[in-house]
């Protein structure tokens, strides 16, 4: 019962900071929208910044699960480009949601209550890139330090995404092939 009334304050926290950003969503908001009263948010959270981290690894979950269905629906000669496709696409689709992780990485360099969640989520995302490399590595016939190489891809994909934020003119497009380019010649792949 906990965990229902947990989730549907970060459902109704995404929908709410969405529409206003971080900023400007107060637990008033967010609470009407779960239909609680603040007072009982205080009950299953601390404060914002715990909602937003539990919001964001949910989603990292979620898309975590996403991308290991890609894997087993997509033969192994077109995962890395299938892999490659799904984050920028994803600035596309949602682009509060990176402006939301890009919050919650400034909060977590300033605040050491909520840098271990931070980390736990970019954690998450490098475990699950190093899934995929792994798979395109054994299918290329390739061994790899994958962790390295996922740490960089991870690094890549937020860049590219705060890129395209600030400028929507950015060529993410030609900045994907280039990715693209190089994942397949470190892995030997035609």
């Amino acid at each position: 019962m906990v965990q229902q009334k947990r989730d549907k304050v970060v459902e109704a926290a995404s929908k709410v900071m969405s529409e206003k950003g971080y900023e400007k969503a107060s637990i008033k908001d967010i609470a009407n929208e779960a239909g609680i009263t603040p007072g009982l948010i205080h009950y299953y959270f601390r404060n914002k910044e715990e909602i937003l981290t539990d919001l964001l690894l949910a989603s990292s979950q979620q898309y975590t699960q996403d991308m290991q269905r890609l894997q087993s629906s997509v033969p192994s000669a077109h995962l890395a480009k299938a892999a490659l496709n799904e984050p920028k696409e994803r600035i596309e689709r949602q682009p509060d949601w990176y402006k939301l992780r890009f919050e919650l990485f400034a909060m977590g360099l300033r605040n050491p209550q909520i840098s271990d969640r931070v980390n736990a989520l970019l954690e998450n995302a490098r475990t699950g890139i190093e899934d995929i490399l792994h798979k395109v590595a054994d299918s290329a016939g390739e061994e790899a330090d994958s962790a390295a190489v996922a740490a960089i891809m991870l690094a890549c994909f937020d860049g590219l995404a705060l890129q395209k934020l600030l400028n929507p003119e950015f060529d993410i497009d030609g900045a994907y092939l280039e990715l693209e380019k190089m994942i397949r010649a470190r892995y030997n792949m035609k």
